[in-house]
C-alpha cells in the first residue's frame, strides 16, 4: 500500500511552536494541549490527532507520554521520526502511537552514515522491534531518492530489504534541494 492510499493523520508538531514571528517557544504538556484543543472537533470528524516529528521526537519520549495522558484519548498520535534513538524511547511510547513515519532515507549503511553522518544500526534494530511488536502495519517507511547519495537502484534495494524485514507501506519520493549561493 501507498501512502496516498493509507493518509497521514492530522495534526501538529508538537513541543515547539514556532510563532508568526519566526520565534521558537517551548512549551509543557499542558501548554501544548491548551494550543491544540481548539481543534478537538476536527480530530474527531476526521479520525486525526497529532502527530510528532521535526528534529527527532523520540528523544522527548517522557514529553509524549506526559501529552498523551492529559489529551483526548480518541485522537491519535502520529510519530514521524528517523528511529536512530536507544530502544527505550521507542517502548515507552510504542502502546501510545496509532501510526509511524518512519524516514528512513536509505538502509545501505554507507548512503545512510555519507548523508546523516552517523550509521544505522539503531534504525534498523528498532525496525525489528517494531515488527517483533506486531507493529509493522502502523508503519509508513520513507524512501527518499536523496541527489548525490542514492538513486533509484539503491531505493528499490532498500525496499527489498525492508519489504523482507515484514513491511509493507512505502512513501517513495525525491528529497528537494535547493542550493543557495
Amino acid at each position: 500500500m501507498s501512502v496516498k492510499e493509507g493518509g497521514i493523520a492530522a495534526g501538529v508538531c508538537a513541543m515547539a511552536i514556532l510563532s508568526s514571528e519566526g520565534v521558537w517557544r517551548t512549551l509543557t504538556p499542558n501548554e501544548l494541549y491548551g494550543e491544540v484543543e481548539i481543534d478537538d472537533l476536527y480530530f474527531m470528524a476526521t479520525g486525526g490527532g497529532i502527530c510528532f516529528g521535526g528534529g527527532e521526537p523520540l528523544l522527548h519520549s517522557d514529553f509524549i507520554v506526559r501529552f498523551e495522558k492529559i489529551m483526548n484519548p480518541l485522537w491519535k498520535l502520529t510519530l514521524e521520526t528517523s528511529l536512530n534513538v536507544p530502544l527505550e524511547h521507542l517502548q515507552a511510547v510504542a502502546p501510545l502511537v496509532s501510526q509511524y513515519i518512519v524516514d528512513v532515507k536509505d538502509i545501505h549503511l554507507f548512503i545512510y552514515k555519507a548523508y546523516t553522518g552517523r550509521d544505522n544500526n539503531r534504525v534498523i534494530d528498532n525496525l525489528k522491534w517494531i515488527k517483533a511488536q506486531g507493529l509493522a502495519e502502523k508503519t509508513i517507511i520513507r524512501l527518499p531518492l536523496i541527489l548525490e547519495f542514492n538513486d533509484e537502484k539503491m531505493r528499490q534495494e532498500s525496499k527489498l530489504m525492508l519489504e523482507e524485514m515484514g513491511f509493507s507501506t512505502f512513501d517513495e519520493f525525491k528529497y528537494r534541494v535547493k542550493y543557495f549561493d
